[in-house]
């Protein structure tokens, strides 16, 4: 498979690296840093398992295999946001979150090829697929507390809100729901996002709620890589955009991982001991373009493109590991070529696995007819006691025609509206 400008950056450059002193891998990576040597080496081994992810995904697409290339590369960081967060803590994802799936799934305890596996099945569009069963191609699992969203922009940002008060509020109620009583909600999304109404409604929400005193576990994570698309995003507007009433603001640069991983595990502790939330602003960079039909330069200069590589978060962190004497340039480069086999070998295993073969198949687990279970639930509501200890005492009612406020408006609705006709 021909190699593209940022792989043959990347490996140039990883050839040129020059080693520093040995560093017990048990010890920050850089001095300050929360992030060890040992951890900083198996979060590479993420972030480089998800680049190859995207050169598979456009293999794929080239073989007339694959059906989807939007890809994580330049948003590697996010492997460190999924290492300071808990495996009990949903998460619902950005479309560039590669390098969080695949930590969360090593984390969780399984082999790194499952979650591999798990993406090429995606990228494949076979029913083996774990959470849209060649349905869609999305980050989701039911064994890892990932929550699968649509590719309908910031549409999963509200709903993310919806789970953060769904955990206190189980809490308040004493009863039983799918995430511990300390798990936080983790929501990712692109600096484009911000503008959307869905976006701007649950930030609305999580800061009215909270300036209201009501519990609201939700770190919000944007990564901010400059560009919706071809649409470039203002400098200063994520900031401006984020910064808002009960919402605490973190930035850190993205492709820097034990800076993203400081702020992150700081940003989750805030989150998780207040009940409140964070906003964590990630400033990254879009390697690869926004998809493989995407003719890049057609927006961009070749200079800007360029300056984009030097900030590769792959790269940054080989450095790292690099100038802590924890690797050598040479020892990267046979990793890398090795796992790069091996995973465009696992790809084509992923071509040959089963797929839907009828309308019946892809329809068939939407909006499931199930009038028992709707009739066994419907009537279950927690006991008046339980309900008055969130609403401090008092028990909501329903309103009656007697108890209505006298000062209800008498003004009547138009029988029939004015024209807008000219």
């Amino acid at each position: 498979m021909a190699r593209d400008t940022v792989e043959t950056h990347f490996t140039d450059a990883v050839a040129t690296l020059k080693a520093g002193a040995p560093r017990d891998p048990a010890l920050p990576i850089k001095e300050g840093s929360t992030l060890t040597g040992e951890r900083c080496r198996e979060l590479y081994d993420r972030q480089q398992g998800s680049r190859l992810l995207d050169i598979a995904a456009r293999w794929l697409r080239e073989q007339n295999e694959g059906f989807y290339t939007i890809g994580s590369a330049g948003h590697e960081g996010n492997a460190a946001v999924a290492a300071a967060v808990r495996t009990t803590d949903p998460a619902l994802l950005h479309y560039r979150s590669g390098a969080f799936y695949l930590t969360r799934s090593v984390m969780a305890g399984r082999l790194p090829e499952q979650g591999l596996r798990d993406v090429l099945l995606g990228l494949t569009a076979s029913s083996d697929e774990p959470i849209a069963g060649g349905r869609h191609k999305v980050f989701g699992h039911p064994d890892l507390a990932i929550i699968p969203q649509t590719s309908t922009i910031a549409s999963h940002l509200p709903r993310s809100v919806g789970v953060a008060l769904a955990i206190e509020r189980a809490r308040a109620l004493g009863v039983a729901s799918a995430w511990p009583g300390d798990a936080i909600a983790v929501c990712s999304f692109g600096d484009a996002s911000i503008n959307h109404a869905s976006a701007l409604s649950a930030f609305n929400t999580a800061s009215y709620a909270t300036y209201q005193g009501q519990p609201l576990p939700i770190l919000f994570v944007c990564e901010d890589n400059g560009l919706g698309i071809s649409v470039r995003t203002p400098k200063g507007w994520v900031e401006a955009a984020a910064r808002r009433p009960g919402i605490e603001y973190i930035q850190a640069d993205g492709c820097d991982l034990a800076e993203v991983h400081d702020a992150a595990v700081r940003a989750a502790e805030h989150v998780r001991t207040t009940r409140s939330p964070a906003f964590l602003h990630l400033s990254t960079v879009r390697l690869m373009g926004h998809a493989g039909s995407d003719v890049e330069s057609s927006y961009r200069t070749q200079r800007e493109i360029r300056a984009d590589y030097e900030r590769d978060p792959l790269l940054r962190t080989a450095a790292l590991l690099v100038e802590a004497g924890l690797a050598t340039p040479e020892e990267l480069l046979r990793r890398y070529e090795a796992e790069r086999e091996h995973l465009l070998r696992m790809a084509l295993e992923a071509t040959r696995a089963p797929k839907l073969t009828s309308a019946r198949e892809i329809i068939e687990p939407l909006a499931p007819r199930r009038a028992d279970m709707i009739a066994k639930i419907s009537p279950v509501a927690a006991e008046p006691s339980a309900r008055r200890r969130p609403s401090r005492g008092s028990c909501p009612r329903r309103r009656t025609s007697r108890s209505r406020s006298p000062r209800r408006s008498t003004a009547r609705w138009p029988t029939r509206w004015p024209s807008t006709r000219r």
